[in-house]
Parts: structure tokens; C-alpha cells; sequence
């Protein structure tokens, strides 16, 4: 098995890149963890790492001067936690083909706060309802996600969609991570203190606890009821929506994420995609399952007409096609016909020719006759005389 080694650091091609930035070019070479990154020496903009089969994104000492991390087609399901410490002016990072699926295991990007570009193209999590959002969410200073620009309504929304919701205070023997966060967001307690807010799942009720996991959980059973008359001291936060029984989810029902997975791998134009991933991301795609089948319906409808409109057309072209032969071979026929009716009288008028030829020759030697003999007899005449 292949290790990333200080050698194979130092024989890696280094170079200028087009954006004139110093690079390192570690791709391709199939090693399945980061290390040994220190013999680098802080001395790149960019480091390549792509093609490998590298599963966590860490092992990075402080690099103050990296700020851009490519990784794609790798096998990252994890980030460390503390990336954002030892890479603090990291802001682009690409992570094309990569085998995150949950939401929250894209949680540790939030310490990166500086980061700018990112791309997680081609990774199951991209077809999580609320994924872009989601990631909105956690990066402020984001300004491309998957290669699209961050809108400011996106921004607001992804705000109101994953920021409103009651504080809970997180205390050192609580939740383990980063400073001020881990898995959530920073908010104000009412003491003034920095305490860690767990975002809910993705696809459940607003202002509920499902989004709290078993670890915040114990941890607030713990601190007793101090705590407790502290968060309940808090004022609660504005209703979005009045919920009723019955309602559909933001993100739509299975159904209706089965169904937009389906149209978009049935999609014909990048375009159509395109908008199938910006209506993904968004999560607000309920009822389109039942659009979907309707739109399926409208189009089986339509190729059952044009295949119709098809068969007609090919069964008149076969008619007229049919009707010229019968046309070409009637006029065939009657030619036929009419040269079979001229050449008879063809030959009676060659007959007649030839009768009346014999006629004007015997009519022509009988009046030689008769003058032979007048002269004859003329002769006969002066003679006796």
C-alpha cells in the first residue's frame, strides 16, 4: 500500500500554476490517508491530492499560507474538526466524487471561515432535500457552491430555514468538538456566553427536538435545572407557518424525492438538470410526484399521437406510391396497346402503297404498248403507201 511520505512529498512536481499560485501535485498516487504534510513546509498556495483513496480529510499541520485544497474522486466520508485551525486562510475547496451522505457529516466546514468555493458535485449528499441551503447555512462567507453563485435570497432563506431555532447551551463537559461549534451554529446565551445550537434534521418539523441528537440530550439532563430556567427564561422564536394536521413536509414526501431523482436521471438537456438540482437543493419540491406523473402522462399522450400522426403519414406515402405504380403501369399497358393498333395499320397502308405502285406501272407499260403500236401501224402505213 502506498504512504504519503516525506520522499514522495519532496519528488512530487511542484510548479506555477495559471493563477500564478505555487502547487504541489500529489494526485493519483492511491495513498488512503493524509500525513506527513509538515515536510511541505508551508511553502503552497494549492495542493493537489486528487485520484487517491483517501476516507478523512485531516492530518494537516498549521499551513498559513494554503488556500486551496483539491480532492476529488477520493473516498472522504469524514472532516476533521479542527480543519478550519489548521488551514485558516483556506478558501477554495474542491470535493467532486466523494462519498458523503449525511448532512451532518459536512458539519466541521463551518470552522472554516474563510472558505469561499466549494464543490461537492457527484456526492450522494447532494440529493439530501435542503442540501444546498444546508451548507449556506454553515459557510457565511460562501460565495460559490457547486460552481453556482450564492444568492442572497438563498442566503435569507437558508437563514430562516436553519438559524431559528431555541438555544441550547453546550458547557465543556457537554458536547466535544470545536471551540464555540460542533454540529450547529453560535448563538448568544443569556449570560453573554458563546453556546452551540444542534441543527435539526433535515426534513423535520421546525422548533422541535428532532434535530437534537442523544448526546445534547444527556448533556442537558446533566446540568440540572439551572440550565433548564435559563432556556426557558429565553423568548421563543417567531412561528413561520401555522402547522395543521395533514400538511406535507417542506421537503416534500419519499415519494416525491423518489420522483425527482427519476426526472432527473431521465433528463435529456443540462439544462433540465440543472434546474432538477436547484429544485433538489432547495427542498421545497412537495407534490412532485404527482406533477411528474402528469407531466408522464402528457408525454406518453404525445409520442402516442406522433407515433399515430407517423403511421398515417407512412400509410398515405404507401398509397401515393402505391397509385403511381398502378398510373405507370397503365400508361405502360396503353402504349403497349397502341403500338400493338398502329402497326397493322402501318402495314396496310404500306400494302396500299405498294398496289398503287403496281397499278400506275402497269397503267404506265399499257399506254407504252398503245403508243408502240399507233407508231407502228403509222409506219406500216407510209410504207404500203
Amino acid at each position: 500500500m502506498v504512504r504519503l511520505t516525506a520522499e514522495l512529498i519532496e519528488n512530487a512536481p511542484q510548479f506555477t500554476n495559471a493563477i500564478q499560485d505555487r502547487e504541489l501535485d500529489l494526485h493519483g498516487y492511491k495513498f488512503p490517508a493524509i500525513e506527513n504534510m509538515g515536510s511541505t513546509l508551508d511553502q503552497f498556495d494549492t495542493i493537489d491530492l486528487s485520484g487517491n483513496e483517501i476516507r478523512k480529510l485531516d492530518g494537516f499541520p498549521l499551513l498559513k499560507r494554503l488556500k486551496a485544497l483539491i480532492l476529488n474522486n477520493n473516498k472522504i466520508v469524514r472532516i476533521a474538526e479542527d480543519l478550519g485551525q489548521q488551514l485558516p486562510y483556506l478558501n477554495t475547496l474542491i470535493l467532486t466524487s466523494n462519498s458523503f451522505t449525511e448532512l451532518r457529516e459536512l458539519d466541521p466546514l463551518a470552522t472554516c471561515d474563510k472558505l469561499t468555493f466549494l464543490t461537492l458535485t457527484h456526492c450522494p449528499v447532494t440529493m439530501r432535500a435542503n442540501y444546498r441551503l444546508y451548507v449556506i447555512s454553515l459557510l457565511p462567507s460562501l460565495r460559490f457552491l457547486d460552481y453556482k453563485r450564492v444568492t442572497n435570497s438563498e442566503r435569507k432563506l437558508a437563514n430562516s430555514m436553519f438559524k431559528r431555532i431555541p438555544a441550547m447551551a453546550s458547557g465543556a463537559s457537554g458536547v466535544k468538538g470545536a471551540p464555540g461549534l460542533r454540529n450547529g451554529i453560535r448563538s448568544q446565551n443569556p449570560a453573554g456566553g458563546t453556546t452551540t445550537v444542534k441543527t435539526f434534521i433535515p426534513g423535520a418539523p421546525l422548533y422541535t427536538n428532532a434535530g437534537v441528537d442523544k448526546e445534547n440530550t444527556a448533556s442537558i439532563d446533566a446540568r440540572g435545572s439551572t440550565e433548564t430556567k435559563d432556556i426557558s427564561s429565553m423568548p421563543p422564536p417567531p412561528p413561520a407557518a401555522p402547522v395543521q394536521m395533514g400538511n406535507k413536509r417542506p421537503g416534500g414526501s419519499a415519494q416525491d424525492l423518489y420522483a425527482i431523482q427519476e426526472a432527473i436521471k431521465r433528463a435529456r438537456t443540462m439544462d433540465e438538470v440543472d434546474r432538477l438540482h436547484q429544485l433538489l437543493s432547495s427542498g421545497q419540491f412537495a407534490g412532485f410526484a404527482i406533477q411528474w406523473q402528469q407531466q408522464l402522462r402528457l408525454q406518453q399522450q404525445q409520442n402516442q399521437q406522433q407515433r399515430q400522426q407517423q403511421q398515417q403519414q407512412e400509410q398515405q406515402e404507401q398509397e401515393q406510391q402505391r397509385k403511381a405504380e398502378q398510373e405507370q403501369e397503365t400508361s405502360s399497358m396503353v402504349e403497349e396497346q397502341t403500338e400493338q393498333v398502329q402497326q397493322p395499320e402501318t402495314m396496310v397502308q404500306q400494302n396500299e402503297l405498294l398496289q398503287h405502285e403496281e397499278s400506275t406501272n402497269l397503267e404506265m407499260a399499257t399506254q407504252d404498248n398503245i403508243v408502240d403500236q399507233q407508231i407502228h401501224s403509222m409506219e406500216v402505213t407510209q410504207s404500203v403507201e
